[in-house]
C-alpha cells in the first residue's frame, strides 16, 4: 500500500474549481476528514520581515515547517512539508506550498526513516500540477540529509548543545502530561536539527509518534507536543496557556528549570550517535506493552548494563523492581542481565535479597552462590558495625552456604579490630558457624591484648562487657585464645599483671580453662575474690590446692585480704579449710598470731574467737603458730572450760596469774566470764572472798554489779556471794564499797524477817554491826512500822570503763 499525496496552494485550478487556497491535487482515495486534519495543519505565516518578498534568496530563508501528526488507531498520520513561495496568480503575497503525505501507518514499515528524517527529502514538490489526481507513494519517502553523525555536529558546534538533556526532560515530560515543548532558534533547519536529536534519543516506537512541527507563526495555537519558531515571530503566552509550554529559547539561552527525568539522565549518557544502535540491544528485554516514555525506561536500563555502562542508584533501584516483574523475560536473559548488575554494581542488602530471589528462578548456581555469599557479608558487616538494622542472624543449614559463610567470615575476623571481632563472633556463634580453630584463637587472643591495653586507661563499658561474655560462653576457643594472650602478658609484665587482670571481665573464664597453667589460674582466683568477697577462702585452698610443695606465704595473704589481718570470724572460716599438710612461713604465722591479739569487745566475739581457739588446738594445726600464740590458744581453751565449771581454786588462779599483755582470749574470758562464774562458785564465802579480792577493779566492780542484781532474791547463791563480798569489804575500794552497801539496802528493801535473821547470823562472826543492823532490820518488818529509805538514783553512766585506781589495793592482775 501506498503513501497518499495531497498539495495545498493558493491557485488557480483545484478541487473547488475556482482560485485561492485549495487542494490542488491529491491521491485517489483520501477521506474528507484527512483533507481537513492537513489544512489546518499546514496554516503558514511568513515572518513579516520576508512576506512581501519574492527574491529566491529572500524564499529560500523563509523558515520551513516540517509537520507531523501521527493517527490514533485505525487513523491516517499525517507528515507534511510547507515552504514560502511569496506571490500567488493573482500576485497577491502571502502564499504557501503544503506537500502533505498520509497513511494508517506512515513510517511504521521495517527500516523506514523517522518522521523528522524526511526534513529536506527529495520527496517533497514546491510547486501546483495541472492535473488534480495525484500518484500515491510506492514505498516510504526518502529520507533527507539529517543524520545522528551531523546532528551531534550541529550540538557539539552550537553554544547551547549541552541543553539537549533538558530538553529531553521537557519533552518526556510533555509526552507524560500533555503539553507542549516549544523550541526557538535562529531558523528552522537549527529547530528540525534539535527535534532531530530528541526523536535520535527516543526509543523509536516513540519517537515515531511525536507530533511536531519545525515552524510555526503562532505556536501558542497549536497543541503539538513539539513545535518551533524563530526569533522574530512574537510568542504570546497568556497566563491562561502559558503553563501548558515548556519554551527553550535557544538564542538567548533562556530554558525552564525542570526535574531531571530519569530516562533523559540515561540518554545523556548514551548520546546521539549510538541512540539507534543502543535502542536496538532493547529488543531482548521489551515485552511489546511499551507505550509511554517511562515504560522504556527499565528495558533501557537494562540495555545499558548489558553494555558495560555504569548505573546509578536510582537506575539500579528501577532495574532490581523490574526484573522482579518483568516475567516476559527468557531464563536466560534474565539471568544475563541479573549478572551484569551484580557484577557492575555494589548493591545493597535489601537488593540483594531480592536479585538473589530473581535468579533462583533461572537456575544460575554460581550467580546464586555469589550473591548468597554477598549478602552473608553484607549481614557479618552490619553486625560487626552493631547496626541497629542487621536482621537477626539464624542457623544456616545449607552446606555449600554454610561454607561460603565460614569462608567469609574468617576473612572478615582477621581483619577487623577487637569490638567488630565480638560483634562477629556473636554473629558466627547464632549462625552455627564452625570456624578454623587456630584463627579463631589467633584472633581471640588479639582481641584479649586489645582489651588489655584499653583497661591501662578505661574500664570495658558494661553493654560490651556482656557481648563479651556471650562470646566466652559460646566459643571455647575465645577463652583459649584469652588464656594465650594472659600468658603473654603475665611474662612480659609480671608486676602490672594484676592490675590488667583486675580489670578484665572474670566472667570471660573458667577455672578448668586454666588447669594446665597453674600460675595463671592463682592470679586468676586471687582476682575472683575482688568480685566474689564470699567466695576468698575458697580461692586460698584452690590456690594452695595447687602448689607444691603447699606453703602459705603472708604474701598470698595480703593478695587475697587487702586489709592485712583477718576477723575472727574470717580466720573461723579459713582455718577449717585448710589442708592439714599445709606449711605456714613466718609471715604466715605471724598472720594467725594477729588473729589472736585482736581486741574483743563483745560476748559475739569472744564466742568465735574460742571456737578459733578451741580448732588450733589439734596438733596439726597448733604447730602453725608461733610458741607464744599456742600458748595463748591452749590457756584459752582451759581456762574457758575451768570457768563454764567452776571451783574457787581454779577462779583464783585465773584471777592472780599474770597473763601475757597480748593474750586477749585470756584477757575477754576474765573480763566477761570470771563475774559470773564467781557468782556461780559453790565455794565458801573466804573462799571466793580472795577471788574477789583478786581480780582487777573492772572485773570486781562487774561481778559486784552482778551480786547486786542477785541481792533482789533471798538464796542460797545471793546469801553466799553477800558474805563473801561482806567478808572482803576491809580491802575493797570506795567504787566496790559503794556496790556492797547498794547490795545490803536491797536485801533489807527486799528479804523477808526470817530471811534477814538467817543472814544475821551468818554475818555476826564477821561484822556484828552488820548483823545487829540486820536483824533490827527484820524485827522492824515484823512490827509492820519500818519504812525502806528512798533508793539512791545511780550516777549517770558515761560509757568510758572505769580505770583502776593506783591507791587501790590489787591483790590480782586485771586481764
Amino acid at each position: 500500500m501506498g503513501l497518499q499525496q495531497m498539495y495545498y496552494t493558493s491557485c488557480e485550478r483545484g478541487l473547488t474549481g475556482y482560485a485561492g487556497y485549495q487542494f490542488n491535487a491529491v491521491s485517489d482515495g483520501v477521506s474528507a476528514e484527512t483533507l481537513r486534519e492537513v489544512e489546518a495543519l499546514v496554516a503558514y505565516e511568513p515572518p513579516q520581515s520576508l512576506i512581501y518578498s519574492d527574491d529566491p534568496a529572500d524564499l529560500e530563508r523563509c523558515p520551513v515547517n516540517l509537520c507531523f501528526l501521527p493517527g490514533g488507531p485505525g487513523e491516517t498520520s499525517v507528515a507534511a512539508c510547507v515552504r514560502y513561495v511569496g506571490r500567488d496568480p493573482s500576485q497577491r503575497f502571502g502564499n504557501y506550498f503544503a506537500h502533505a503525505l498520509g497513511r494508517l501507518d506512515l513510517t511504521g514499515e521495517g527500516g523506514a526513516s523517522l518522521p523528522i528524517e524526511l526534513w529536506s527529502s527529495p520527496e517533497w514538490a514546491s510547486r501546483p500540477v495541472a492535473d488534480t489526481r495525484l500518484p500515491e507513494l510506492p514505498g516510504p519517502p526518502r529520507p533527507g540529509p539529517l543524520s545522528p553523525a551531523g546532528v551531534d555536529r550541529f550540538l557539539r558546534g552550537h553554544p547551547y548543545g549541552d541543553r539537549l538533556p533538558q530538553l529531553m526532560s521537557a519533552v518526556l515530560s510533555a509526552l507524560a502530561e500533555d503539553r507542549t515543548v516549544l523550541v526557538i532558534d535562529t531558523s528552522s533547519t537549527a529547530v528540525a536539527h534539535w527535534f532531530a536529536a530528541v526523536c535520535y534519543l527516543l526509543p523509536p516506537p516513540v519517537a515515531r509518534t511525536l507530533s511536531f512541527a519545525t515552524y510555526l507563526s503562532r505556536p501558542e495555537r497549536s497543541r503539538l507536543r513539539l513545535v518551533g519558531t524563530v526569533p522574530e515571530i512574537p510568542v504570546g503566552l497568556g497566563p491562561d496557556i502559558q503553563d501548558a509550554f515548556h519554551v527553550f529559547d535557544l538564542v538567548s539561552g533562556r530554558s525552564p528549570e525542570l526535574p531531571e527525568h530519569p530516562l533523559a539522565r540515561l540518554l545523556g549518557r548514551v548520546g546521539v550517535p549510538t541512540a539507534q544502535t543502543f535502542w536496538s540491544w532493547t529488543n531482548d528485554y521489551v515485552s511489546g506493552r511499551e507505550h509511554d516514555p517511562q515504560d522504556w525506561y527499565a528495558p533501557a536500563v537494562a540495555a545499558t548494563v548489558s553494555g558495560g555502562t555504569s548505573l546509578d542508584d536510582e537506575e539500579v533501584a528501577t532495574l532490581v523492581g523490574w526484573l522482579d516483574t518483568s516475567d516476559h523475560l527468557p531464563p536466560e536473559v534474565l539471568a544475563a542481565v541479573a549478572r551484569d548488575l551484580y557484577r557492575q554494581r555494589q548493591l545493597s542488602a535489601d537488593q540483594l535479597t531480592l536479585l538473589s530471589r530473581i535468579v533462583r528462578t533461572t537456575h544460575d548456581t554460581e550467580l546464586i552462590e555469589q550473591i548468597q555469599g554477598e549478602l552473608l557479608e553484607t549481614e557479618m558487616r552490619r553486625h560487626m558495625a552493631d547496626d541497629p538494622a542487621a536482621a537477626e542472624p539464624v542457623p544456616i543449614r545449607d552446606l555449600v552456604l554454610r561454607r561460603q559463610a565460614t569462608a567469609r567470615f574468617g576473612d572478615l575476623l582477621r581483619d577487623c579490630d577487637d569490638r567488630q571481632g565480638v560483634h562477629l563472633l556473636l554473629w558466627a556463634s547464632a549462625a552455627r558457624l564452625e570456624p578454623d580453630h587456630d584463627t579463631l584463637v589467633h584472633k581471640s587472643a588479639e582481641i584479649t591484648r586489645a582489651l588489655l591495653d584499653r583497661i591501662v586507661t578505661a574500664r570495658v563499658d558494661e553493654r560490651f562487657r556482656a557481648r563479651l561474655t556471650r562470646v566466652a560462653a559460646d566459643w571455647p576457643e575465645f577463652r583459649e585464645g584469652i588464656v594465650l594472650a594472659l600468658s603473654d602478658q603475665l611474662a612480659q609484665q609480671p608486676h602490672h599483671f594484676p592490675e590488667l587482670l583486675r580489670g578484665l571481665p572474670g566472667e570471660l573464664l573458667r577455672e578448668s580453662d586454666l588447669e594446665h597453667h597453674p600460675l595463671l589460674r592463682e592470679h586468676h582466683l586471687i582476682a575472683r575474690t575482688e568480685r566474689e568477697p564470699a567466695r576468698t577462702a575458697e580461692s586460698l585452698v584452690r590456690v594452695l590446692q595447687m602448689r607444691e610443695p603447699c606453703v602459705l606465704d603472708g604474701e598470698l595473704l595480703r593478695k587475697l585480704w587487702p586489709s592485712g589481718r583477718w576477723t575472727h570470724g574470717e580466720a573461723l572460716e579459713v582455718v577449717p579449710l585448710l589442708p592439714l599438710s599445709v606449711q605456714m612461713d613466718e609471715s604466715a604465722a605471724k598472720w594467725l598470731e594477729t588473729v589472736f591479739a585482736r581486741d574483743i569487745h563483745d560476748s559475739d566475739e569472744l564466742v568465735l574467737c574460742l571456737e578459733l581457739c578451741t580448732l588450733m588446738t589439734s596438733p596439726n594445726r597448733v604447730a602453725w603458730l608461733p610458741r607464744d600464740t599456742r600458748g595463748c590458744v591452749e590457756n584459752a581453751v582451759r581456762i574457758a572450760e575451768l570457768l563454764s565449771r567452776p571451783r574457787a581454786s581454779g577462779l583464783l588462779q585465773v584471777a592472780e596469774t599474770q597473763w601475757p599483755a597480748l593474750w586477749q582470749p585470756v584477757a575477754a574470758l576474765r573480763r566477761q566470764r570470771l563475774p559470773r562464774a564467781l557468782l556461780e562458785c559453790p565455794g565458801t564465802p573466804r573462799e571466793l572472798a580472795r577471788v574477789l579480792l583478786a581480780m582487777g577493779d573492772r572485773t570486781a566492780l562487774s561481778y559486784l554489779g552482778l551480786v547486786c542484781r542477785a541481792a533482789a532474791t533471798p538464796t542460797p547463791e545471793s546469801l553466799r556471794n553477800i558474805l563473801a563480798v561482806v567478808t572482803a569489804q576491809r580491802s575493797v575500794t570506795t567504787a566496790q564499797k559503794e556496790l556492797l552497801d547498794r547490795a545490803l539496802e536491797t536485801v533489807e528493801h527486799q528479804w523477808r524477817p526470817a530471811d534477814l535473821d538467817v543472814l544475821a547470823a551468818e554475818v555476826r562472826p564477821l561484822d556484828s554491826v552488820l548483823a545487829e543492823r540486820m536483824a533490827r532490820r527484820a524485827e522492824q518488818k515484823r512490827t509492820r512500822w519500818y519504812k525502806p529509805k528512798r533508793t539512791r538514783k545511780r550516777a549517770p553512766e558515761t560509757g568510758a570503763p572505769e580505770r583502776e585506781k593506783p591507791q587501790d589495793p590489787r591483790p590480782g592482775a586485771e586481764g
